[in-house]
């Protein structure tokens, strides 16, 4: 049999090396995302900057319904109008069809799972608990970096629900004005 030609090899390798699914996100001390309303002013603002600068160098974005709808709500519009985003819900209510945007209704982790094998950019997850959560039982999400805030909210929405358990591996730490913990870690498996 004979080899195949170098630059059909390289074309071979280079499509088939699925791409990273990643999110960041700030958490409350006591394990919160959010206010019960959805408020994020608990954030310090440098910490926003920093989860809003990895949503703009993404060439990708995937997106929760619940997240996406607050998102759309808080601005009166989608922001990320330049990215390529998906957004997973059970219902296509999409009014951004315009703004580069496509939900995902059928079958959705299938479709992300063929969305990381298809992508030539990492893509990057826009938070929610629930959205997260179900992508770590389904083994797609490969880093979460962490904010973790030094505030207790009390109560609000959490960070992770139930998970059937997996392993992650500390990949990168750092503290930001001697106060938020930056934490990222890389899926190692169940």
């Amino acid at each position: 049999m004979d080899a195949l030609p170098n630059s059909l090899l390289v074309e071979t390798v280079k499509y088939s090396i699925m791409k990273h699914l990643k999110t960041c996100i700030a958490v409350s001390l006591d394990g919160f995302i959010a206010t019960k309303d959805n408020e994020l002013d608990w954030m310090p603002e440098n910490v926003s900057k920093e989860i809003a600068a990895a949503y703009e160098q993404s060439g990708v974005l995937l997106a929760g319904v619940n997240t996406y709808t607050c998102i759309f709500e808080h601005w009166g519009g989608w922001p990320y109008k330049s990215k390529k985003t998906f957004v997973v819900s059970h219902y296509d209510t999409n009014v951004t069809e315009k703004e580069n945007v496509t939900f995902l209704t059928d079958m959705p982790l299938r479709a992300i799972n063929e969305l990381k094998s298809s992508s030539e950019t990492d893509i990057q997850v826009i938070g929610g608990g629930k959205f997260i959560t179900s992508l770590i039982e389904a083994s797609l999400l490969d880093e979460i970096t962490l904010y973790i805030v030094p505030v207790m909210l009390g109560d609000g929405i959490k960070f992770i629900g139930k998970t059937f358990g997996s392993k992650w591996e500390l990949t990168g730490h750092r503290v930001i004005d001697n106060q938020v913990v930056c934490l990222t870690y890389q899926y190692k498996g169940e």
